[in-house]
């Protein structure tokens, strides 16, 4: 068994080895033999651990009680303020930074309190049991959410269910919603998939000639719900619908976003992988000094006085045993030494800035969706920050405005499964889950998803900002009045970014006023 493989076994029982913890494996005269008797006793256990230490190891294969054997806490990191020395070379806001000035530096963010609403968040709230049941019934919450959300357009209000397709005579036009349980190329080059609703199943058939029409079946994937406009076919055993249009959720075409009353903007990060050779500590240190008010003209500073918010969408830390060959690429190799350094660094962050701190795939939480929170005892440090700690995805207000946060792992499944989506065009894949109104509607790919009692991943309310990283690449455009946001990385590139074709953008920042919803961009790289 290879470390990757090892690793991966612990990270499906949703727990992490730490590098100590590896190495105790290895040294077990029959590693498989222990890895079993670890797994089997973990789950035996009341309070399952998140991080598995080599104490943990040795104790289960010793036959020592561990019930009550608690993971390591963080000691609470100390300010670590930068030395003061060359300002920051940022690119440009409308233009390049200057030489830091000598005006003090008065944040009129600092002159009104915080306003943030946790609106919706797994943390806490997680019942799940993991059965069949528990996946029946996430799937049908899906359903009826969605199909709710069809329903409201006014084209789809005769929409009938599927199992009154036969009681309609030959080629007549009806509309159907129901959830795609398959999709199959013919040998003639048609596109058929089945959609079910929660009585019936039909094959809706997309014939080759229409080009439009096979342009949007190619954008159709597995488990996402869809209306579907087309004539029956009956007088077969079972009757099927030859499709005219296929229509998807998608959010309404105008959007009234909220605005602040305070003259507050947020800054928004991601995938800063503190604990990696190729996270960019320097230029991360330039951004917090340019919110620290240490460089800029007037116009620059009045912009940094005003972020009251920093958004960080996951990937704080690298993590371990991630991907393959991580080892060769990691310069801190203990996740808890991770997070207790992107703990002083974020402390550098001034006081009057709230930091929303969500989780990524590289973070120390479950890896199936969604994600609660980082927890306290693996990250103790982000706690003592002027933090608010959620899961991924969240609903968050702050001041009013509305920001759906999500890491985007499912954009791995979709940009395999569409056509016309690459990892260099960040916001593409985010437009399409706001029009699919699901952030993961691909199950069984890469993403995996935990079957609460509900679905987390619907996206019901529309949003004012719609922020998400994981491709590493900077992006930023309006659809139907959501700002959609992919804010980047602080992280150069790794081995396994050259082998996908991955050319990240580091350094790029988007900050975005709450009250007039405008972007503005900062290169510090």
């Amino acid at each position: 068994m290879d470390d990757t493989s090892l690793v991966r076994k612990f990270m499906d029982a949703d727990m992490q080895l730490t590098p100590d913890a590896l190495n105790t494996l290895h040294r077990q005269d029959d590693m498989e033999s222990a890895v079993e008797r670890v797994l089997v006793r973990i789950r035996e256990m009341e309070s399952k651990p998140l991080l598995v230490t080599a104490n943990l190891i040795t104790k289960i294969l010793e036959g020592v009680d561990v019930e009550t054997a608690p993971t390591p806490m963080v000691p609470p990191p100390g300010p670590s303020l930068p030395e003061a020395g060359e300002a920051p070379r940022a690119g440009k806001i409308a233009e390049k930074l200057p030489e830091p000035t000598h005006v003090k530096f008065k944040p009129k963010a600092g002159e009104f309190e915080p306003r943030v609403k946790v609106l919706k968040d797994i943390t806490g709230r997680s019942y799940t049991e993991g059965k069949l049941k528990d996946f029946v019934n996430v799937f049908r919450d899906r359903y009826e959410r969605l199909s709710r959300i069809l329903r409201k357009r006014i084209d789809f209000h005769d929409a009938v269910p599927i199992s009154n397709l036969r009681s309609f005579e030959d080629r007549t036009l009806v509309k159907v919603i129901g959830m795609v349980s398959d999709k199959r190329e013919t040998s003639g080059g048609h596109v058929v998939f089945e959609i079910e609703d929660l009585d019936g199943l039909v094959s809706a058939w997309v014939f080759k000639g229409r080009r439009e029409l096979m342009r949007k079946a190619a954008e159709v994937v597995v488990d996402e719900i869809v209306g579907v406009v087309g004539d029956v076919r009956s007088g077969d055993r079972a009757p099927r619908l030859l499709v005219r249009d296929i229509i998807w959720p998608d959010l309404p075409i105008t959007h009234e976003f909220s605005r602040a009353e305070d003259p507050a903007c947020a800054a928004l990060i991601s995938d800063l992988h503190v604990g990696s050779e190729m996270f960019l500590e320097d230029t991360f240190i330039k951004f917090v000094n340019w919110l620290r008010g240490e460089a800029g003209n007037a116009q620059q500073q009045e912009l940094a006085s005003r972020v009251k918010y920093l958004v960080i969408a996951g990937d704080i830390v690298d993590g371990v045993g991630i991907y393959p060959q991580q080892e060769e690429e990691l310069l801190i190799n203990d996740v808890i030494k991770q997070y207790d350094a992107a703990a002083k660094l974020l402390a550098q962050v001034p006081e009057h800035i709230t930091i929303i701190i969500a989780p990524g795939n590289h973070d120390a939480v479950r890896p199936t969706e969604p994600q609660p929170a980082i927890q306290k005892d693996i990250a103790g440090g982000l706690y003592d920050l002027n933090s608010v700690m959620v899961g991924n995805p969240a609903r968050v207000s702050l001041h009013d405005v509305n920001f759906l946060i999500y890491h985007g792992r499912s954009f791995d499944d979709l940009i395999a499964t569409m056509p016309g989506l690459n990892r260099q065009k960040s916001t593409p894949p985010m437009i399409k889950l706001l029009q699919k109104r699901h952030l993961a509607p691909v199950y069984g790919g890469r993403t995996a998803i935990s079957p609460e009692e509900q679905d987390y991943l619907v996206i019901e309310e529309v949003p004012d900002v719609f922020h998400c990283g994981h491709i590493h690449v900077y992006g930023y455009e309006r659809y139907r009045g959501v700002e959609v946001v992919n804010s980047g990385t602080f992280q150069e590139t790794t081995i396994y970014m050259r082998r996908l074709g991955v050319k990240p953008t580091p350094g790029i920042v988007p900050v975005i006023d709450l009250q007039t919803h405008q972007a503005r961009v900062i290169h510090f790289a």
